[in-house]
């Protein structure tokens, strides 16, 4: 019995591929509670590219690191490379065979090592193992964000213009497999720019695969010079939504896809840019396109406060009070009664002081003037 999941997301370790009930000879092995190293030969009742059951003589207590050790049925010797560290998920006593616990394995990396003849279509997600550079593959995936944001569903899954639904469906998943967060698991630090890839993937692929909603973005994609207008405003207020629902789960780089999207369609927008700019500033790598993309914001719209704050207060995370100043000093042109603002000047003249002769600029913002 195979139990079925959806296609890939960008849900992560989260996702589960298709268990099937099977038995594979397995050693597992694991340190007891006196520091003894122990071993018991096994065979599973179910396997997945997550994990697997087994049945055992022993009691694991939860979370319980072990290993797992795969025996190919068809040479019958065990295979090194095929070690597993793993953990135990669950383990309780079996109501079918009387003296045995069931004990619950999740692997630490899932992979598909099982040498299951027919195997569900989704293992093959499992089997893919990646040996690139990963300064390439880094590069590679920054480049499908840029046509993540400024092309086509086609170019993102580099698609003819009308192609079949198999072909849609065979790009989604090549792509899917190589670029999964699951896939790169031992590089967490990539996952919110994969995940971030995969939402994009997932969008183009749903919309592609679906002739309704294909043809609404055909006409989109589509429209004369002033629906076109329209249409851009629309899908930009879309993606601004999409911007703010990932902010507020800190998810930064998923928000600088969405946002990059929205100024595509509306660059002179102000807060779009300051938005951005907040995003950006988050990813220490971007920090550089942050401060290009505040000032651009205050060269649109010099009165837009949330840029001048948001902006001196990355210019004083970089180390730059100097140039945070005056964007406190606009803040509080902008609103006299702006706590933060006047909270940081008062910091800013306090560590560095101004020369005794000249009055501050908080005072000369408020009308004091030094005796």
């Amino acid at each position: 019995m195979n139990l079925q999941t959806p296609p890939p997301t960008a849900k992560g370790a989260k996702r589960r591929s298709t268990r099937v009930d099977h038995a594979i000879p397995v050693i597992v092995s694991w340190v007891g509670p006196k520091t003894e190293a122990l071993l018991e030969k096994t065979s599973t009742s179910s396997v997945n590219c997550h994990g697997c059951r087994y049945f055992s003589k022993y009691t694991l207590r939860k979370n319980s690191t072990i290993t797992v050790q795969v025996i190919d049925p068809r040479e019958n010797n065990e295979i090194p490379a095929r070690q597993l560290p793993a953990r135990v998920a669950w383990s309780r006593k079996s109501k079918r065979m009387a003296g045995l616990y069931q004990v619950g394995v999740e692997f630490q990396t899932p992979r598909n090592v099982w040498n299951v003849a027919d195997p569900p279509e989704d293992w093959e997600f499992f089997s893919y193992t990646s040996k690139e550079d990963p300064t390439s593959l880094l590069t590679e995936v920054d480049q499908l964000l840029h046509v993540a944001c400024v092309g086509t569903h086609y170019q993102l899954l580099d698609l003819p213009a009308s192609p079949a639904r198999g072909e849609v469906k065979h790009q989604y998943y090549q792509l899917a497999r190589r670029f999964h967060p699951d896939r790169h698991m031992d590089h967490p630090e990539w996952a919110p720019r994969l995940q971030a890839l995969m939402d994009a993937l997932a969008t183009a692929y749903k919309v592609l695969s679906n002739d309704l909603l294909k043809a609404q973005y055909d006409a989109e994609v589509l429209q004369t010079p002033g629906q076109e207008q329209r249409e851009a405003r629309r899908l930009a207020q879309q993606w601004l939504e999409k911007a703010r629902e990932c902010l507020a789960e800190k998810n930064y780089v998923g928000s600088i896809l969405w946002l990059r999207r929205a100024i595509e369609n509306e660059p002179a927008c102000s807060r779009y840019r300051m938005m951005l700019g907040l995003s950006l500033a988050q990813v220490p790598e971007y920090r550089r396109e942050a401060v290009e993309q505040f000032e651009k914001a205050i060269e649109l719209d010099p009165c837009n406060l949330a840029a001048h704050l948001h902006y001196a207060q990355m210019l004083e995370q970089l180390n730059m009070p100097w140039r945070a100043r005056p964007h406190y000093v606009r803040v509080l042109e902008l609103d006299m009664n702006h706590r933060e603002a006047r909270a940081r000047l008062n910091f800013l003249d306090t560590t560095a002081p101004r020369h005794a002769s000249r009055s501050s600029l908080l005072d000369r913002l408020t009308g004091r003037h030094s005796r």
